[in-house]
This record gives C-alpha cells, structure tokens and sequence, in this order.
C-alpha cells in the first residue's frame, strides 16, 4: 500500500501565516495563502526535493539571503560545471589542431566523453541542466559537448550498458567535426541558405568520417553512424545517403534528436534561441517522421522532470510554477499562479490547467531549481 506523504510545517485548509520562499529567496506561497488539498500536496512535492528554505517564519535578512544566494551559485558552477567548461575547452583544442593539421588528439577526447558519461549516469538531469548553461554562440565545440551530454542521457534512458554509452557518447562529440571544413561564410549565414551552399553543408559528415579515417582513429560501427547517418531521416527524405528508419542506427537516431534539440535551444546566427517548450513542440511536430519518436518521447519525459516546479512567465504575463504534466498535452501543464501580469504577488495563487485553455500558454522558463 502507496504511503501517504504529509507536511510536519503545514496542514490542509490553515491559512499561511508567513510566505513561504525557496532557498535562494523566490517566493512560493505568499502570506494569506489557504492551503486547498492541490496546494497542499505541492507543498509537499517542494518539502521531498528540498527547495523551502525553512518553517513558517518569517524570511532571512537580506544579507542573509544575498549570501546564501552566492552559495547556491557556487554550488551550480562545482565539479559538474568545471567538468563541462574543460570539456568545451579540450574539444576546442583538439578540433583546432585537427583542423591546422597537427593530429588527432584521440586519448583527451575520450577522457573527457568517460567524464562527461561518469556524471550523467550519477545523475542524468546533468545532461539537461549543464548543457542548457551556456549563452554563448553556438561554437562547434560548445555545440558538440552539448550533443554529447544530451546524446548520452537518453541512452541511459534507452537503456545502453556503460561500455556503449561511451561508445555513444565518443561518436556525439565527434558529430558535426565535418563541419569545421565547411566555409565560415555558409555556416554563419545569417539568411537562408541557397542550394548550392546547402549542398555544401550536407557533405559535412562525409567530410568528418574522411577526416578521422586520414587521422587514422579507429571508429566503432555506432561511432561512424553518429557522424555519417545523423541528418538521416526516419522516411528516407535525409542525407547524405537517405536511408530510412531500419537502416539508420540507433546511436545516429539519439544523436539526431540530441542535435537538433541543442540548435534549437542555443543562439544561432540567424535567430535568438528557443525555449524549451517551443523546441518540444518543434521536434514533437516539425519534424514528425523524421525522427524517431520514441527517442523524442525520452527527451519530453526528462524535460518534464526538470521542469517540474520550476517557474514560468504564461503568455498573459503571469507568473507560476509547474506542478503537473499530462500525457495526452505535454506542453500544457498544471501550472500555480503566483504573480500577476504586472508581477505583484497573489494573495491568493489560483491552480492553471493549461490543457483546458487556449488562450493561455508557457512563453518562457523562468528559472530552474536544480
């Protein structure tokens, strides 16, 4: 029998009377808020995952919360973030020499994927939460970090064993090396493309395999896949070959959707990047029959466990927290309504479901807890 969870700090029904913030000083619940049973059993989502600050009190001194602030942000930017930060910079050395001819430094490469693997597997939100941490423009190496990280939590969610995770993940970060033999002018066009110059981009994993193969790096058969078949489509209508979805690999078919879900979310040249729930509906719609649904199945179902109690800004220009998702309408949540259009704080936030509205939908994510 599924035991009941309760709150040692709140009952069902009891007015607040202090507001309730999160450690690093958002506020939750303000003062005066009654606490319906919905209200009640997202207190207690917030009190498992640890993210009130304390008993029903009021809040800490301003210097208080300031420092406790930096603490967090220190916490943020530990081990994980450096972790991530070297491997953009190993990836960034590495693809340079290649480029000005000077080898394949293979043995930093694979340090740094067996890295990047060793944290994901601890804790798969890694793969979200570091890869989303950067604003930076997307760099090809930036970029091929991401994939990795991003290519690697869905296998642990597709269930591959360590040794093909890494198997994986080497072939991710190595996806798109054709592409820094493609002219900077194509790959930084700010406008659309024109035939000729999109022919060129699509010999860019033909150009990546030719350029490992000269530097004699030994490939795996999912580790050629990542960086041949990673444009395939699921119905054939991809490149460079235009297999079809028996014939495209499953490392190619993570390693798809892990790319275009980072082009999505990261500043390009021509457009500002999306947020998350515009890219899901993209991948979820725009590219239906290209790839594989399951894959993009994962990919929503870790998004949604990131994004459960986080803040959002709706289109109205409230201000709330996600508290549930529904299967049949991924992209409309139950959201709590703490601040109006204005940002004043509700006296008394009101439960949103999304899913039966059209007029109101998430714009924006806000911020993230973890």
């Amino acid at each position: 029998m599924r035991e009941t969870k309760v709150s040692e700090q709140y009952q069902v029904g009891e007015v607040l009377l202090a507001d309730i913030y999160t450690a690093d000083g958002r506020l939750l619940l303000p003062k005066g808020t009654s606490l319906s049973a919905n209200v009640y059993q997202q207190i207690i989502r917030w009190e498992e995952i640890g993210i009130i600050a304390g008993p029903k009190s009021p809040f800490r001194s301003a210097g208080d919360l300031e420092a406790q602030y930096a603490s967090l942000k220190r916490a943020r930017e530990g081990p994980e973030q450096t972790l991530f930060n070297q491997a953009i910079e190993t990836v960034h050395d590495v693809f340079t020499a290649l480029r000005q001819g000077r080898g394949f430094e293979e043995k930093a490469v694979r340090e740094t994927v067996t890295g990047l693997v060793s944290a994901v597997s601890q804790n798969e939100k890694v793969g979200l939460q570091l890869s989303r941490l950067g604003e930076k423009q997307d760099f090809i190496w930036h970029h091929s970090v991401d994939v990795c990280l991003l290519s690697t939590m869905l296998g642990l969610n597709l269930g591959l064993n360590p040794e093909r995770l890494e198997d994986l993940a080497f072939g991710a970060v190595l996806h798109d090396l054709g592409k820094l033999y493609i002219p900077e002018v194509i790959i930084n066009k700010k406008g659309t493309l024109t035939p000729e110059e999109f022919a060129v981009v699509k010999q860019h994993p033909v150009i990546g395999l030719q350029v490992l193969r000269k530097a004699r790096v030994a490939l795996t058969d999912g580790q050629t896949a990542c960086i041949g078949q990673h444009h395939e489509k699921c119905n054939g209508t991809g490149y460079p070959v235009g297999l079809k979805y028996a014939d495209i690999h499953l490392f190619a078919r993570i390693v798809a959707v892990a790319d275009i879900y980072s082009a999505l979310t990261t500043r390009r040249a021509y457009r500002e990047r999306l947020n998350l729930y515009r890219a899901t509906d993209i991948l979820r719609n725009e590219f239906k029959g290209f790839l594989d649904k399951h894959i993009v199945f994962v990919l929503m179902d870790r998004l949604h466990d990131l994004l459960l109690n986080n803040r959002v800004c709706l289109s109205s220009g409230e201000v709330g927290c996600v508290i549930q998702f529904f299967e049949d309408a991924p992209l409309h949540p139950l959201v709590l309504v703490t601040n109006d259009k204005e940002g004043r704080m509700l006296v008394s936030p009101y439960l949103l479901n999304l899913r039966e509205t059209t007029e109101v939908f998430v714009e924006r994510v806000v911020a993230t807890s973890g």
